[in-house]
């Protein structure tokens, strides 16, 4: 563009001089295109790739910054009904009163924009029982302009340079050195994308104040910004407000948000103290609305009759007494084991099961110390619901429970259950970690666990050779065993580079049809016992990580299974622009010796009975294998590639294409015994409702089968 504009002066040059009864109209049409020049695209691309550059040269990391942000944020229920129950911590608000304030007082530790601890230290709120309710409400609080995405891993920001395909810019100039820039989605509107306006300094490009509008994952938002000046925190807000507007399925909550940083009074990090407005007045760094005052004062007036109208009133306490105060009234609640709320001193009984019911049901529950920390995913979760053509319907659990005896060694247990509602299976595992040197990944599993069916028609084979080709064995199960296993290692990591893991494993395949497998003569029961081992390389940061594991089972009774096994895997995950990404594996093992082949068990080629959605196997797995194929073969070959985009195609299609978040195509294969060439094609997106992906199967070139895989991703980042 600026050489087409050079070539049209120098012709206007020309004409002015030599053709002089044409020099009033030239005149008006050169200061046309200088102010095209000016206030057009080259302005604009200027300007943005002063702001694409802005982080690079003049801001610092803010890993290890730290800083004191107030929020408040108010509730109001315009609309709700049952539904509003099942959803992830919105029972709190789901009856009673329709309008809730929260204010809190935080410590922020930063290791990127993105990526912080926020360490809580006071929370005021007229929610019962002083919870939470909309945690992912957070995400909104720091907005990562600069990075390739706004919030966590979604929504794409208009200033970064990789993303400037998928918007459309314009400026107006402003006065002091500023620029107003719109953005808005170049194509289609899409849940990844936001459209707004933005004041930036001219000269260097520094972010000074963004207003943006998108929607992501049910939440509507308008978010105000306000950055810092310098250094690190020229990339953090220091004043954020967003308006959030919730709809699903009838119900409709907005929520006014407001977050000050870089708080004056700094508070003794073991301070943490619940429902004391007192102390909350001494530290706000702004007023309350009219609104929000009226809200506390019926929910004081409504909880504590005896207390005054005056209590609410603002006192003078200086932030060394505060954090006086809040340490003693922390060191009160620990000797107190769980003192009862002052602002409800009576305890309702009736109420109090039920709101555990209500939470057990429909919520994941957690209790968290200082040291210890409990999960336990709800019983009704459409997000541990999954589907398969090929498997049918799943279901699943999990819990999580943790204890740091110190900062450097803790224990974990992670069980989690699941049913196939098509094959009637139970699956579970149950591992316990237990870590004793963090910094060389030194610990202790143990793990107890049911797998997926596992059998051979090997075994109907010596039973019809021993009693004859003409027995009826159709319909017996005579091939199928239940696999439970044990296993226990040490694993560390002398350096950054290996993983070493060694222990030994335990199966024990219990037949389906015990009393047939005893009358011709069979074990009604098969074992092993393996020592075995595991390297895992990792040459450098963002090399592919290299897997070698080596088992031997040993004879000890007649039955026992002796076997020998080896496997070798890499996997490589080649992150590109704008969240892009290639997942590539591939593998191999073989059994160099086994007593029989009646149970044919990989330890990485199998099937996974318990995925935890979208980024789990569905890259690194077969969606339409038959589950006895992972056990008839003694050895595999195998390959999975596959290319993932937040905008790769779907979002163009109409209506339903603004909400698809990431998209995924497939390519996998497959080598093993007695079959042809097997492999899988397939495309995948992920919206906020599920993740669905289409698959199709080959044998060499020739077309097998055609199904689907499907998963509630409802609410999962709530």
């Amino acid at each position: 563009m600026f050489f087409f504009y050079h070539k049209l002066l120098v012709v206007s040059f020309f004409l002015y001089t030599f053709v002089p009864m044409k020099r009033v109209l030239l005149t008006f049409f050169m200061a046309i295109v200088m102010t095209t020049m000016v206030s057009g695209e080259i302005l604009d691309s200027l300007v943005m790739n002063r702001v694409f550059n802005f982080q690079r040269n003049y801001t610092q990391d803010v890993n290890g910054f730290s800083t004191n942000v107030y929020m408040k944020y108010i509730y109001q229920t315009e609309r709700r009904n049952f539904t509003l129950w099942a959803i992830p911590s919105m029972y709190t608000i789901a009856e009673g009163e329709r309008a809730f304030v929260s204010e809190q007082y935080s410590r922020f530790n930063f290791r990127t924009v993105g990526d912080y601890d926020n360490i809580q230290q006071v929370y005021n709120t007229t929610i019962p029982r002083q919870r939470h309710t909309m945690p992912i409400l957070m995400a909104y609080v720091t907005p990562n302009l600069y990075g390739t995405t706004i919030y966590g891993d979604h929504v794409l920001s208009p200033f970064c340079r990789e993303n400037h395909i998928y918007y459309h810019y314009s400026s107006v100039p402003l006065s002091n050195n500023q620029i107003r820039i719109y953005f808005c989605p170049k194509i289609v509107p899409n849940t990844q994308l936001v459209q707004g306006k933005a004041t930036v300094d001219r000269i260097t490009g520094r972010i000074e104040q963004v207003e943006m509008e998108g929607e992501y994952d049910m939440i509507h938002f308008q978010t105000l910004t306000m950055q810092g000046e310098e250094g690190s925190r020229a990339l953090l807000p220091k004043y954020c407000i967003t308006d959030i507007a919730f709809k699903f399925a009838g119900n409709h909550i907005t929520s006014h948000f407001e977050a000050v940083f870089d708080c004056p009074i700094t508070l003794a990090d073991t301070v943490d103290v619940t429902g004391n407005y007192s102390l909350m007045d001494s530290i706000r760094p702004m007023s309350l609305s009219q609104q929000e005052l009226d809200i506390f004062e019926d929910f004081i007036r409504k909880n504590t009759p005896e207390v005054e109208e005056d209590s609410i009133e603002e006192e003078e306490v200086d932030s060394l007494s505060i954090t006086a105060t809040l340490v003693g009234k922390k060191k009160l609640d620990e000797e107190g084991d769980n003192q009862e709320e002052t602002t409800n001193p009576h305890h309702n009984y009736l109420k109090e099961s039920w709101d555990f019911i209500e939470e057990s049901l429909f919520h994941s529950l957690r209790h968290r110390t200082k040291k210890s920390d409990i999960r336990l995913s709800s019983l009704i979760d459409p997000q541990y619901i999954s589907y398969s053509r090929s498997k049918g319907l799943s279901y699943k659990m999990k819990l999580y429970a943790s204890y740091h005896f110190t900062d450097k060694s803790w224990a974990e247990f992670r069980p989690r259950m699941g049913y196939n509602f098509k094959l009637k299976e139970i699956y579970f595992d149950a591992p316990l970690y237990f870590t004793y040197n963090a910094d060389l990944d030194a610990g202790i599993d143990a793990t107890f666990g049911k797998d997926n069916r596992i059998g051979n028609s090997s075994v109907l084979d010596e039973i019809k050779k021993e009693q004859g080709d003409d027995i009826n064995l159709e319909g017996l199960d005579l091939d199928l065993f239940d696999d439970y296993y044990w296993n226990v290692s040490h694993h560390i990591r002398p350096n950054k580079w290996i993983y070493i893991r060694s222990g030994f494993v335990i199966h024990e395949r219990r037949a389906l049809n015990p009393q047939a497998m005893t009358h011709y003569g069979k074990h009604s029961k098969y074992l092993s016992l393996a020592p075995s081992i595991t390297l895992q390389l990792n040459p450098w940061k963002n090399a592919p990580f290299f897997t070698i594991n080596y088992e031997r089972g040993f004879k000890l009774k007649s039955n026992y299974v002796r076997y020998e096994r080896i496997e070798a895997d890499a996997s490589f995950k080649y992150r590109m622009r704008r969240t892009e990404q290639i997942n590539t594996r591939i593998g191999g093992g073989l059994y160099t010796d086994k007593k029989n082949n009646y149970f044919l068990d990989f330890a990485n080629f199998r099937a996974n009975n318990l995925p935890d959605g979208w980024d789990d196997d569905w890259s690194g797995d077969f969606q339409l294998l038959s589950s006895r194929l992972y056990n008839e073969s003694s050895y595999y070959i195998r390959g999975h590639l596959s290319y993932e985009a937040p905008l790769l195609g779907a979002f163009l299609t109409p209506a339903i294409g603004r909400y698809v978040e990431r998209e995924r195509t497939y390519l996998s294969t497959l080598s093993i015994d007695h079959t042809r060439q097997y492999s899988e094609i397939g495309y995948g997106f992920s919206c906020r409702f599920f993740s669905m992906g289409i698959f199709a199967s080959f044998l060499n070139s020739d077309y097998q089968d055609m199904g689907c895989k499907f998963t509630f991703e409802l609410f999962r980042r709530w």
